[in-house]
């Protein structure tokens, strides 16, 4: 019977350690409580944007930014955390084989208000963006409300 009980034990413990070398094995590191982390970033397929902080020198507020075709609605859409600084590409859009002159609007949760983003790198002349058919475009875009880091750091 003492063997039986040895045996059952050590069968016991072989499992738990096997269960344990498993949960190691698959654990994913989570941020710590009010740390934003970024996806992983895949790299683009097709017609692909990307809406981005980078030359504004700002980051992502909570919420749902929607690429916009004038007129024709939305066309690829990021949903961020704060303090988040690009979306990586938004791929496989489908415009057609044509180009579309797009804004990016921000909303903070269902049923608000949208902010409209100030576009960096728009098209000369207008306020807009564009995504064009089988090409990867970034969408430099800032606050509206903010003032950039290239003007603050003009000011003296």
């Amino acid at each position: 019977m003492r063997k039986v009980a040895s045996v059952s034990v050590l069968f016991v413990i072989v499992a738990l350690l096997l269960f344990l070398m498993v949960g190691v094995a698959g654990a994913q590191d989570v941020p710590a409580e009010g740390e934003a982390e970024a996806p992983a970033e895949a790299g683009p397929e097709g017609t692909a944007t990307r809406i981005d902080f980078e030359i504004a020198g700002q980051v992502a507020k909570k919420g749902h930014y929607s690429v916009q075709a004038l007129g024709g609605g939305e066309i690829a859409s990021w949903y961020a955390l704060d303090g988040w600084e690009d979306s990586g590409w938004l791929s496989n859009i489908d415009i057609g084989n044509r180009t579309v002159w797009v804004e990016v609007v921000y909303y903070p949760g269902p049923d608000t208000e949208g902010t409209v983003m100030t576009i960096l790198n728009h098209v000369p002349g207008e306020a807009y963006g564009f995504v064009a058919s089988n090409e990867v475009h970034a969408l430099e875009v800032a606050w509206p409300d903010q003032e950039l880091m290239a003007e603050a750091e003009m000011t003296p």
